[in-house]
This record gives structure tokens, sequence and C-alpha cells, in this order.
């Protein structure tokens, strides 16, 4: 029994720091995938208006269900600042016609596209369902959230605040940046310029 033990010690800390060492990329998958109504997008064309929220859900998972009343409402709530959510169901593609009555008797505000095969949410790390991406305007993974329990929704909107914050203070900095490049050639001319007499 001594030597089971200490075999099942030694194959455990062998273990354990190989599983330690799997790192999910702090960067958003690059990918395509279909609207609803079959138009393919390459899901990093949504970050060219700001920071997106991006859910991965089934049709099958209550919790997603719960999660995503409120994931409309912080859709139409903060899509002025640039900000919008992203839907990706990750039923198969037998249930397709499932998800289309689902979302349209819901009315949902923001788009929702389809991974029938779960290659993305793979590729973007999740694990279980459902599984949620905050994204900053430059592709990088803000924060990630696995599951959903009532009262989530309020760090969510905490973080959805930070991360639009965030967001809006790097582009006032480039702009900063541009207006300072500007002026830096505005003065370069006025000193080139000939002296009138």
């Amino acid at each position: 029994i001594m030597k089971k033990t200490m075999l099942m010690i030694i194959y455990l800390v062998m273990i354990v720091p190989i599983g330690a060492k799997v790192e999910i990329e702090n960067k958003l998958p690059k990918m395509s995938l279909k609207l609803l109504n079959g138009k393919l997008i390459n899901i990093s064309s949504f970050l060219e208006n700001g920071p997106i929220l991006i859910n991965f859900w089934a049709t099958w998972c209550a919790p997603c269900l719960k999660e995503m009343k409120f994931l409309d409402k912080f859709n139409k709530k903060y899509i002025d600042s640039g900000f919008q959510v992203v839907s990706i169901n990750t039923d198969t593609p037998r249930s397709l016609s499932k998800v289309k009555s689902f979302v349209k008797s819901r009315g949902y505000s923001f788009n929702i596209l389809l991974d029938p095969k779960s290659e993305y949410i793979r590729k973007a790390g999740g694990k279980v369902l459902p599984y949620l991406l905050l994204v900053n305007t430059d592709g990088t993974i803000f924060k990630r959230h696995m599951g959903y329990n009532p009262g989530d929704e309020i760090t969510l909107e905490k973080e959805i605040l930070e991360m639009i914050a965030l967001n809006s203070a790097d582009e006032d900095s480039k702009e900063i940046v541009n207006e300072e490049e500007d002026l830096k050639s505005t003065d370069e001319k006025s000193d080139e310029a000939p002296i009138s007499e």
C-alpha cells in the first residue's frame, strides 16, 4: 500500500506542473462565423467601434438564458459608448431552427453568431457554458467569466464600465498624440515659412 501511495504522489507531482503550464491565449482568436441570416463575418470586425463582450451559450443552458437578459440590457445601455455584445450560440446544426425561433421570440438587441461545431469557443479557451469574454479594442482579453450565478451581473457591469473607461482613455491618448503631431508639423512648417517683407 505504501508503494502504491508513493507512486501515486510521484505521478501527481509530475502531471500537475505540466497542466499548470497550459495558458490560454490572452488575445481574441481570429475567425469568421455566420450570423443567423447566414452572412459570414470576422469576429474582430466588431472591435472597430469599441470594446466588446462575447458570450457563448446554448438553448439548453438555463444559466446562459438567465445571463442573456442582462447582456441585452447592457448592450442597450452602453451602445453609445461604442461597447457592444456579440453573442455566439454553440447549439448543433440540427438545432438551428430552434435557435432562430428562440432568438426571434426574445428580440435581443445584439448580434447572434453561430459556432455549431464549438470550434471558436475552444479556440477562445471555453470549457463550460455560459462562457463570457470582455475584449478591448486591440483584441486583448480584459476579463473571462465561466458560468453564471444570480448577482454576477453586478460585477459584470462594473467590469464593463471599467473596460469602456480604459478603452476611452486609450482613444483619448491616441487623439492627444495625433494633436501633438499636428501641432509639431504646423510648428515645423511655420519655422520653414519664408518671412515676407
